[in-house]
């Protein structure tokens, strides 16, 4: 389709900064536990899983939605993930919590940012 090529990339941008985000959970697991990286996983999934979905939607060629609500809704769901986590494990280290979900907040725009489109 004509949007292949944006999906590729975005999924590769998602997808890399998961194995990043992973990396560096068992990092710093070593200093701080199991349940730190655990905690930072799951703070970075919470983010990541909507914006895959949002990748996959926005490129598909008959998206349902607009842009605007895909992004709206990509958020409302990272807001219901965190709700959840925190209703699930109480005891989760917010520090890890954030740590892993602002990484993969801002990892896929600047590796989008870095990467050449084609033609240039």
């Amino acid at each position: 389709g004509p949007f292949a090529t944006t999906r590729t990339r975005l999924m590769r941008a998602v997808v890399t900064t998961a194995i990043v985000v992973l990396g560096v959970a068992l990092a710093v697991g070593g200093f701080r536990g199991f349940q730190f990286s655990l905690d930072m996983l799951l703070g970075a999934g919470v983010v990541l899983v909507p914006s895959g979905w949002v990748a996959l939607s926005l490129t598909a060629e008959r998206s349902a939605l607009s842009p605007l609500w895909l992004g709206l809704a990509r958020y409302g769901l990272a807001t219901v993930g965190f709700a959840v986590l925190f209703a699930l494990r109480p005891g989760s280290e917010p520090l890890a919590v954030l740590a892993g979900s602002a990484i993969a907040l801002l990892l896929p725009s600047a590796l989008i940012a870095r990467s050449k489109w084609p033609g240039q």
